[in-house]
């Protein structure tokens, strides 16, 4: 009887020990596969508008990879490569599924913040008049088409709520800032250069911490 405990317990110290190395490299790869992820996401949304990158990566691209298909890998690729168990009987760690909302959050701000750097390094003041307004009286977001005093048309257009409001009619006269690129959409007077490096931060801190979380709970379950 003595014997047998003896093995059991010298078993279960091998297990632990196998187990210990085994779970310090599962941390460390899932680590590193959300930080991958994380400066994708802030990499890609943040240069896009700053930098700026293409147009096709700036106008199209940008968005679909940096507010849905890296955060929602960051969710599908655990669930696909951590479960050996049939799927059936898998049991799925909600912590999992935070990233995927976090991450399209991250994407916004990290975009807001690169628009902002992009209209502080390289914007211009300017007094441009309103040369046409579309969507007025409907439901749709209201734009304003500019150009310069001197003729030369500002782009994109400036949209309500950064200038275009419903007093402003064609002929009108107003102080922006846009960007000479035509990537970031100009803002009125009242603009000013926001900090968004401490909600990057914690968004960030989130969407690693939840999914480290979730990949070393669904990690633990598969080995036992």
């Amino acid at each position: 009887m003595a014997r047998e405990e003896g093995e059991l317990a010298a078993g279960a110290d091998v297990v632990s020990e196998r187990q210990g190395p085994e779970g310090r490299s599962v941390l460390l790869r899932w680590l590193l596969f959300y930080l991958v992820c994380l400066a994708a996401i802030i990499g890609l949304m943040w240069s896009a508008p700053a930098v700026p990158l293409a147009p096709w990566i700036s106008g199209a691209a940008a968005p679909v990879l940096g507010w849905f298909l890296i955060p929602f890998a960051a969710f599908l690729v655990p669930v696909f490569a951590i479960r050996r168990v049939p799927h059936v009987r898998r049991k799925l760690a909600w912590q999992l599924l935070l990233p995927l909302v976090i991450g399209s959050v991250l994407g916004f701000v990290s975009q807001g913040a690169g628009e902002d750097s992009a209209l502080k390094e390289r914007g211009r003041w300017a007094d441009a008049k309103v040369v046409a307004v579309k969507n007025d009286n409907s439901n749709k977001t209201r734009k304003c088409t500019l150009q310069t005093l001197n003729g030369q048309r500002i782009k994109p257009e400036l949209t309500e709520g950064a200038g275009c409001e419903d007093g402003d009619e064609r002929g009108e006269v107003l102080r922006v800032r846009y960007d000479p690129e035509g990537v970031v959409s100009p803002q009125d007077k009242s603009w000013e250069p926001g900090s968004s490096v401490g909600a990057i931060a914690a968004l960030a801190a989130l969407f690693v911490g939840f999914g480290m979380w979730g990949c070393m709970r669904m990690s633990r379950q598969d080995r036992e």
